[in-house]
């Protein structure tokens, strides 16, 4: 992999790795629908500006927007309502671990509906290990039902269940259409849901962060969720897929826990413990073995 490739993987996996920080932030003058509301809104108005700089515009038919409003919904709208909701039991290091847990869905939900993507020995022994860290991470106790942590926990993984069937939404109605309008598409669409869906899930939004000794807490927010963790992560992401290709850009799942274990602790005094620790080694072997990066030889481009 290129070192411009590094460059940018690494720039993502620190982006995303944040965004778990400034959602803890934003938790404190916001409740997690409103919260989404504004990484959403924030982000569409930010790359709907930048399509249109670009001279790009937006395709006008209704199998586009058909496939990119299930795509808004179920990839952006659903799992950052999940993870805001999650963090509300769990740190963001925490929520970052778990939320590894998505490569691993996405080979199982890939493996049943599509069928150049069978569930091959290494990929299912790489799932086995990863659900064995994510359960370690949770902690067999919180499973028991002896900590509150798991409301947290449980919704953070059906998060990750609901980017893996995006995943595999994007791949059969999505392929054709240029990522980037895609990626508009559907921050446009789950943006318009968010509104409605934060009224009924949490009523009138709080209005303190709007208050003048708050609006640096504000702007925070929207460069860190809105502007960075959404609308720039697009773009570098399909950069890196271009760049690497999908195998390499696996290695964010692995990345984005450390920034966020490391911003949490750094900025929150917020420390995961050994297990949870534990937990993200079984993950991280599972995501290698699952990739099947340990079984090739070594070369200077990879």
């Amino acid at each position: 992999m290129s070192f411009i490739a590094w460059i940018y993987l690494l720039s993502l996996s620190f982006i995303w790795g944040a965004s778990f920080y400034f959602i803890e932030v934003g938790l404190v003058y916001l409740s997690p629908a409103w919260l989404v509301c504004l990484r959403l809104c924030s982000a569409a108005i930010i790359l709907s500006a930048y399509l249109f700089i670009r001279g790009r515009f937006l395709p006008t038919s209704l199998a586009f927007w058909g496939a990119v409003g299930v795509m808004g919904a179920i990839n952006n709208l659903l799992p950052f309502f999940l993870i805001a909701w999650g963090q509300v039991f769990v740190t963001g290091g925490m929520a970052s671990i778990i939320n590894a847990n998505t490569a691993f869905f996405g080979v199982l939900i890939s493996a049943i509906f599509l069928q150049a993507e069978p569930l091959r020995l290494h990929r299912l022994v790489g799932v086995g290990l990863g659900i064995a860290g994510v359960a370690t991470a949770i902690g067999f106790e919180a499973i028991e039902g002896t900590s509150a942590s798991i409301y947290g926990s449980l919704a953070i993984l059906g998060a990750t269940l609901s980017y893996a069937l995006a995943g595999v939404w994007g791949r059969l109605k999505l392929a054709s259409w240029p990522a980037m309008e895609v990626a508009c598409g559907m921050l446009i669409c789950s943006a318009s849901l968010s509104v409605p869906a934060g009224f009924i899930l949490s009523g009138m939004p709080s209005l303190s962060l709007f208050q003048p000794e708050n609006l640096p807490a504000l702007l925070q927010l929207i460069i860190g969720i809105g502007i960075l963790g959404t609308a720039l992560a697009y773009p570098l992401y399909f950069r890196i897929l271009a760049l690497a290709g999908a195998s390499n850009l696996l290695l964010v799942t692995i990345i984005v826990p450390i920034f966020a274990v490391g911003l949490d602790a750094a900025l929150l005094g917020q420390w995961v413990g050994a297990r949870q620790l534990a937990g993200f080694g079984l993950v991280a072997i599972g995501l290698a073995i699952m990739d099947g990066r340990y079984r090739r030889p070594k070369s200077r481009n990879n």
